[in-house]
Parts: structure tokens; sequence; C-alpha cells
């Protein structure tokens, strides 16, 4: 494993979203941290639960004093959304609140609750990482990060099973952030 690399995290492709580039949103993303001390990333799909898979995965790192790190690869997106901001969040589905003051996510129904976003190369070989959650738990995540599937859970190769595997292709992560606390949130608006 590269020093840089954590056993666990949760990946996530970005890029341009809702008319923004990504470096507008990676600027709009700094003052909210500036003003909230947190920030909400807007993300939607099936494969990353807030519930299902975020926060049982997150806090199951957190239990056994792992790394709360999301790593994000930019790529070049065609997102298109409605570019409708959440009003409301929830961390359970059931209970809502309002979006906190400072803090703005449009065209996503769900958000991870993030520290500050700082840059830092990491060269990432996904091969050497499994789907750590859900019902493709075990999945290589090489494997698993193909066509539609731009995210998820993973764990180090090993950790949740015994098959190892051939070196893959080299992702370059650019941004790396620390989960906070509830890790991930349902959005509406």
């Amino acid at each position: 494993m590269d020093h840089g690399t954590p056993e666990a995290f949760v990946f996530m492709r970005v890029g341009n979203h809702a008319g923004e580039t990504f470096e507008e949103i990676l600027a709009r993303k700094q003052r909210e941290y500036d003003r909230a001390g947190m920030i909400f990333w807007g993300y939607g799909g099936t494969t990353l639960h807030p519930i299902r898979h975020v926060q049982p995965f997150v806090r199951s790192l957190s239990e056994n004093g792992g790394d709360l790190r999301i790593i994000m690869e930019p790529i070049q997106s065609r997102a298109d959304p409605d570019i409708l901001p959440a009003q409301e969040y929830s961390v359970d589905g059931v209970h809502w609140e309002p979006i906190p003051d400072g803090i703005e996510v449009t065209g996503s129904r769900y958000a991870v609750v993030l520290d500050e976003i700082k840059p830092g190369h990491l060269d990432l070989d996904l091969s050497k990482f499994e789907v750590g959650i859900g019902p493709s738990r075990g999945r290589n995540a090489d494997e698993y990060v193909r066509g539609r599937v731009d995210k998820g859970c993973f764990v180090a190769a090993g950790l949740a099973s015994d098959r190892s595997v051939a070196a893959g292709r080299i992702i370059p992560i650019e941004y790396q952030a620390r989960l906070l606390e509830p890790y991930a949130v349902m959005l509406r608006h």
C-alpha cells in the first residue's frame, strides 16, 4: 500500500455539475467551509446511499480508529441536473432540518459532510481495493467503478476477503477531505 493511501475510504469521481465548472465548485465549497466550518458535497445515484452505505461504513472506520477520508478523482463530467438548491437535510430520512447557514447544495439528492477539501496528489490503484459495504461487498473496486458507477466505499483487498488481484490502472487523485459527523445526509428542496 502506498504510504499516503488509507486502507479504507469513500471514493467519488467529481467534475462539472449543475452549470458550474469543477474549479468554481471548489471555490464555492471553500467559501462554504470558511462560513460554516463544514461542507455539504452533493451527489446522486444509488451506489453510495447516505444511510445504507456511507454512515455505517464510516462509523465502522471511526470505531476501529480508521482514517475517515474521501478521495476525489477529477473527471470531465457532463452532469447537468436541475439546479434547485436543497432546502432541508436529513440524517435518517425521517427527521428533516433546514440546510445550515452558509451551506449551498444544488442539483443533488445526497451530500457527504466534509472538513476542508485539500489538494494533494496520490496515485491510486483501485485494483488493490474492494467494495466494503452493501450488495457488492467484496467486489474488486477497479471492476466496480465502471460505466455509470462513479463512487463507493472501499477497503484494502484482503480486509473483506482473501482474494488478491494483479495491479490495475493508476488513478491520479488530486483532492481529499476528512468526513465529519454525520458523514452523509439526504437532501430535499
